[in-house]
């Protein structure tokens, strides 16, 4: 199996997103999948596989034996959809949605998508790239404090809401206290993905449980 490592985003705020012009960017869908590799024709393939099976590709460090990392995305994408053109028929392999511009953002989050990845046409591999999501909050009770792990339990609507980091602001939280959270969404299960405590809401503040 290959190392290349999992790219680094940076995140921007949708509001920010939504004001940008996003010339020469490119702009594709993010699925809620997980980070995988996948490898045809001597070439490395990155992108997300979906619990079903599908495979949706976003990029291609390595193309037909060549490391292709530092070329700029326009070149990689060319090579991406020449490897498609020559796909096995049984491979569920998928390219991921693009498109440009603040409507392109809008219209991921509107049918239900988690969000954007953006890069510039002109980067490499991993390289100043930018990923924008929908975000919630939600107020939520501690239910319980974990110190080892400097998190806390949390409870939404007297519905389980899983662990949440609280770091800086875990000595001032107590049981019961009500905080605000901000996350991606709410999963199946009723946890949080990938939560963060804004703060403490005092104005909500519920009686000791």
């Amino acid at each position: 199996m290959s190392t290349i490592e999992r790219p680094k985003y940076s995140v921007m705020d949708l509001k920010d997103a939504l004001a940008w012009h996003w010339r020469g960017w490119h702009l594709s869908q993010k699925y809620d999948g997980r980070f995988a590799i996948r490898e045809f024709m001597d070439s490395i393939v990155t992108g997300e596989a979906m619990r079903d099976g599908r495979f949706f590709a976003w990029d291609i460090p390595t193309a037909f034996g060549e490391d292709v990392r530092r070329r700029p995305w326009r070149e990689r994408e060319q090579a991406l959809t020449e490897l498609f053109s020559r796909l096995h028929p049984m491979l569920n392999w998928h390219r991921c949605a693009s498109g440009t511009g603040a409507e392109f953002i809008e219209a991921v989050l509107a049918r239900g998508g988690e969000g954007v990845v953006a890069k510039t046409f002109n980067s490499a591999f991993g390289r100043g790239w930018l990923k924008i999501k929908r975000v919630e909050t939600f107020d939520c009770t501690v239910t319980e404090k974990h110190a080892t792990k400097m998190s806390v339990h949390l409870s939404l609507n007297g519905q389980d809401a899983g662990w949440c980091a609280a770091f800086s602001k875990f000595l001032q939280i107590q049981i019961g206290d009500v905080v605000e959270v901000e996350a991606f969404c709410r999963n199946p299960s009723g946890k949080f993905r990938e939560p963060r405590i804004l703060r403490i809401r005092t104005d909500k503040m519920e009686a000791m449980i």
